[in-house]
């Protein structure tokens, strides 16, 4: 099953054929070589009868529809999803020459197959091309699926068991059907008070269950849910909550992959992109300053040497439920997105606070702080790697902390400065840095170059700010008068230095091209040259401390000023996450 698959977000397809859709995130390189080991794993565990796994015995079709589900995903090989290529690559798992399709097929006609395992098993027909209203793999009869389902319908819009209800609603939707608005609400009425559901559907019970609030979002936003309806909002904001710290979802008190599985599916099918952090901090703004691992890294770390992933329900003997779930949420294109992907917030940015602290927030993560540590001098200024995966903390001595993959090239802290540390800035290369001190003296590490200071000058004012061309082979050094010092290939595009300012210039930055820089006041003015544009200033916009730092949004297109005190304030398309507003720190300055 070596099959290589296309891993763009543009051409992954939904497998859910009848179904128009946009998959919300690419597939994470590492899942094509799990599936197939997973798909392995599966032709060992096949019984005579062609199904999969123990369990049946008790719990007919509890394994099968998920397993041929998982090896038809895996079977994909181009830009399109193939029904035609998904049943090859079932019927060629076989064991004494019966394959799923054939056991499913039996367990059709009997006697004791539920409305429920009729909706699971037209969402198998039709990934493998099969008419859900004439299901005959064998050619010995056929089921009528669909009509098998609609005729466990209650009263009340359900469909038997609580997630019965939950795979009638995506059965309905894949064969065109428009969504009962009764079930639907049904669902709703279901929901806990915390947002959750549990396995029964009682909202009146206590405690929810991950996979079935992970189910129970997936079946509305594919019914045609609105993802920022309170209901969804709750619910997604509730498994934001419960994301551990192995990047998972806990079932009895583990972190369990079906549990993880069930919740990326959710996820996906919400329009976000589970490896990236943004989702939880839009429905959990409280742990933007916590490290985020990602759900897909934690169902690909459990993959054992016979291909299963591990699960702790395997005490109670080995099954291939956690495998499967896991091979469908890794892969991700069976997932139905009723929205485009949705981007992360623009410009996320990180508070540095004297002390060393650091607190990220939208798209910035944290990766480690400084405030435990015995500074010296209080933090000054910092910046942030390229990748934006790390980032480097400045102290007014010259010391240097480095977090994430940020690299230590050296410090000045064992230098005798004329004048402390007030400004740095890092090589585009992220492997070096400058430090300028506030007469204008330069100290180089790293792949950083030296082209010249501001130490021998009579400076009008001292040093606040410093810059980095595009390049690398040059930088700006600026005063708090607003005096611009050009070295390098940084050219010179204006100054305030012949201005009477209300308050000093307080940082810099350059614009994306070079070709322009911005120049920001304690009072929150801003003043543009060359190429930068004017986004709008914090001029009265009642701060109550000095702005400390500024930082631009990706694109150039906008920027944050950040207070002494913690407060925040956005312009253009850069956007407030958060802020350190009344925590009592002082900010010494804002990064990406």
């Amino acid at each position: 099953m070596a099959r290589r698959r296309v891993l763009s977000v543009s051409s992954l397809a939904l497998v859910l054929t009848g179904l128009t859709g946009m998959p919300a995130a690419a597939v994470d390189q590492r899942a094509p070589a799990v599936a197939d080991r997973a798909v392995a794993f599966f032709a060992g565990e096949q019984r005579a009868d062609g199904g999969f796994g123990a369990a049946e015995a008790g719990f007919p079709g509890f394994e099968t529809p998920d397993a041929v589900l998982a090896i038809a995903q895996a079977a994909q090989s181009g830009p399109s999803y193939s029904p035609s290529q998904a049943r090859a690559a079932v019927e060629a798992v076989s064991r004494a020459g019966r394959t799923g399709l054939d056991y499913l097929d039996d367990f059709s006609e009997g006697t004791t197959f539920s409305a429920q395992q009729a909706a699971l098993t037209i969402v198998v027909a039709d990934s493998v091309g099969i008419d859900p209203t004439a299901f005959d793999p064998q050619g010995d009869g056929a089921v009528n699926l669909v009509a098998r389902l609609e005729s466990g319908r209650g009263a009340d819009g359900s469909y038997g068991f609580f997630n019965g209800t939950l795979q009638a609603l995506f059965a309905f939707r894949l064969l065109g059907r428009p969504t009962d608005p009764q079930t639907t609400q049904y669902v709703l009425d279901a929901q806990q008070a915390n947002g959750g559901w549990n396995f029964a559907g009682d909202p009146t019970a206590n405690g929810e269950d991950v996979d079935t609030t992970a189910r129970a979002v997936e079946a509305l936003l594919v019914g045609g849910a609105n993802p920022a309806s309170p209901s969804i909002t709750r619910a997604l904001g509730l498994l934001a909550r419960l994301h551990n710290d192995e990047g998972a979802w806990s079932s009895f008190g583990a972190s369990d992959p079906n549990s993880t599985a069930r919740v990326i599916l959710a996820i996906t099918a919400a329009g976000y992109d589970v490896a990236d952090r943004c989702w939880r901090d839009v429905y959990d703004p409280s742990r933007t300053n916590r490290p985020y691992l990602s759900p897909d890294a934690f169902l690909i770390d459990r993959q054992q040497p016979d291909g299963r992933i591990a699960s702790p329900s395997d005490s109670f003997g080995i099954n291939t439920f956690a495998t499967s779930q896991s091979v469908q949420a890794l892969l991700r294109p069976r997932q139905v997105s009723i929205q485009a992907l949705r981007p992360c917030p623009v410009g996320g940015y990180r508070l540095l606070t004297t002390d060393g602290g650091v607190a990220a927030f939208g798209s910035s993560s944290f990766v480690g702080s400084a405030d435990t540590l015995p500074l010296n001098q209080p933090i000054v200024t910092g910046a942030a790697s390229p990748s934006g995966d790390g980032y480097w903390l400045f102290a007014g001595d010259g010391g240097a902390f480095t977090f994430g993959d940020a690299g230590f090239f050296g410090s000045a802290a064992d230098l005798r400065l004329n004048r402390p540390i007030v400004a740095a800035a890092s090589t585009p290369s992220g492997r070096g840095y400058w430090l300028v001190a506030a007469d204008g003296g330069v100290f180089t590490y790293g792949d950083a170059g030296f082209f010249g200071s501001a130490a021998e000058l009579p400076l009008n004012r001292p040093i606040v700010a410093a810059a980095s061309t595009p390049s690398g082979r040059g930088y700006w050094l600026v005063a708090s008068d607003g005096g611009v010092f050009t070295y390098g290939d940084a050219a010179f595009f204006g100054s305030t230095g012949d201005l009477v300012l209300a308050e000093p210039v307080i940082d810099a930055l350059p614009t994306p091209s070079g070709r322009g820089y911005w120049l920001f006041a304690a009072d929150g003015g801003v003043f543009t040259f060359g190429d930068a544009a004017f986004f709008g200033s914090a001029v009265a916009t009642g701060a109550t401390t000095p702005f400390a730092g500024a930082t631009a949004s990706r694109g150039g297109a906008g920027y944050i000023l950040a207070s002494l005190g913690g407060e925040v304030r956005a312009f253009g398309d850069a956007r407030v996450h958060g802020s350190l507003e009344g925590s009592g720190r002082l900010v010494a300055d804002v990064i990406r």
